[in-house]
């Protein structure tokens, strides 16, 4: 059997949960899991994006980039 906890939240919230639940046919503990994973997928792409700014400030790590995307063309061509 999973185990399960209790977390207090405003009743806002309770029922914003339950609204959204109700809507796509989900438990609160699918919405809740659904939310986290938006959020670290959120987190992801901004730590990729600073990521790929970093890489255009610096033109050796751009030329190096652009040095695969020519590799990866020719192998796509070949």
């Amino acid at each position: 059997m999973v185990g399960t906890t209790t977390v207090k939240v405003q009743t806002s919230t309770r029922d914003l949960l339950l609204q959204i639940g109700a809507s796509r046919r989900q438990s609160a503990d699918q919405v809740i899991l659904a939310a986290l994973a938006a959020m670290q997928r959120d987190e992801r792409r901004k730590v990729a994006a600073a990521e790929a700014q970093a890489i255009k400030d610096d033109p050796a790590d751009l030329a190096e980039i652009r040095e695969i995307q020519q590799d990866m063309a020719a192998l796509h061509e070949g």
